[in-house]
């Protein structure tokens, strides 16, 4: 694939810009020209994701415009964001492209893009680019108005989509931070004029991630985005995600667990899940599922305690299903009746599709019925 472009301008005759030529001695032209040369070979190759990357300036806008060129929908109108994408697509479609870019929280959908924050707003450009059927999906100024850990998190969750379901998509950016989370299978670099096959050879960090038991005064930090209430039980256990990025630690997940009536033909204790939260910058990074997963698996190993958690949270079904060695369904999708109580307003499940699994720890998955 050739790129070979000259663009073409009329040299203004102000008094401003004949003063700067006379100034730096720039030779009088009728026209200012800038010629981009480019060599992508991609045709006959498979990829899923590719990037363009280089200074602001060096072309790269202008060769992707040229291969593929851009289509952009930047009208965003609807009284929340969910309106704004294609009517042919179900709310189940929508939401799971806006979790599957990381903007899993569902608050922020039902807000419109006005009120939505930089990093927001980047996720949500994101997922309505996925949303158009041609690809591959070009996408310019990749992450270059968020800061570096929403950069990261951001690439591992569209490259993830992208391959999952078969799409291309190229990144435009001046940002090379964000290649190895992206695990490129192509760049072409335009400060060089050099293209790579990167396939296999740009590896993702590894996301370091440690539980600790915390407490509730850490619950006022993580309320506002969680999906269904801003309350938390007085008895519930909490366990705190920090994850490693670049050397530093951050605190990044809530994990919160209530006890359990014990499972039927079961002796050991059993605690359900109570609140789950991943800050909105780390979300997309997968630590949410492993957030759960290594809680569940240290209570089993420390304390013989077994878990299971009841969730209508669309994203969190998918991973379990992709993963029966490790999640186990005991209760099938059903809609759950009013809570028995009246003594106080409480948040449940109540009039929402949900089901309920139970997690398998490792010591349990050979020979055993769980």
């Amino acid at each position: 694939m050739r790129v070979d472009v000259t663009l073409r301008s009329p040299t203004s005759i102000s008094f401003r810009a004949a003063s700067v030529m006379g100034m730096f001695d720039v030779p009088r032209r009728d026209t200012q020209e800038v010629e981009i040369h480019a060599e992508l070979p991609l045709e006959g190759e498979e990829w899923s994701v590719g990037a363009i990357v280089g200074a602001s300036g060096s072309g790269k806008t202008t060769i992707a415009d040229a291969l593929w060129g851009f289509h952009v929908e930047d009208d965003w109108s609807g009284v929340c964001i969910l309106d704004d994408f294609p009517s042919d697509l179900s709310p189940a479609d929508v939401s799971s492209l806006l979790t599957s870019v990381g903007l899993s929280s569902t608050p922020a959908w039902l807000r419109p893009y006005s009120a939505l924050s930089t990093g927001q707003r980047f996720r949500a450009d994101l997922a309505r680019a996925l949303a158009a059927p041609h690809d591959p999906v070009v996408f310019d100024e990749f992450t270059s108005v968020v800061d570096r850990t929403v950069a990261k998190a951001a690439s591992v969750s569209v490259a993830k989509h992208a391959r999952r379901w078969g799409r291309q998509f190229v990144a435009v950016t001046c940002h090379r931070d964000v290649l190895p989370w992206l695990e490129a299978d192509w760049v072409y670099d335009t400060d060089r004029g050099f293209f790579q096959w990167t396939r296999g050879h740009l590896r993702r960090p590894e996301v370091q991630l440690e539980l600790r038991e915390g407490s509730r005064t850490a619950w006022p930090l993580f309320r506002e985005h969680h999906y269904l209430s801003r309350t938390i039980a007085t008895s519930a256990r909490v366990l705190l995600a920090y994850v490693t990025l670049d050397g530093d630690e951050r605190l990044a997940g809530f994990f919160s667990l209530m006890p359990r009536m014990m499972h039927r033909g079961s002796t050991k204790a059993w605690l359900r899940g109570h609140r789950t939260v991943v800050l909105p910058d780390y979300q997309g990074l997968g630590i949410g599922n492993r957030m759960v997963e290594l809680g569940a698996e240290t209570l089993w190993t420390r304390e013989g305690i077994r878990y299971a958690a009841t969730t209508a949270a669309p994203a969190l079904i998918a991973h379990r299903r992709r993963h029966p060695e490790m999640w186990r369904l005991v209760d099938p999708p059903k809609m759950r009746g009013p809570s028995v109580s009246r003594s106080r307003k409480i948040t449940t499940s109540a009039g929402r599709l949900t089901c309920t699994w139970t997690y398998i720890p490792e010591e349990l998955r050979v020979g055993s019925v769980g």
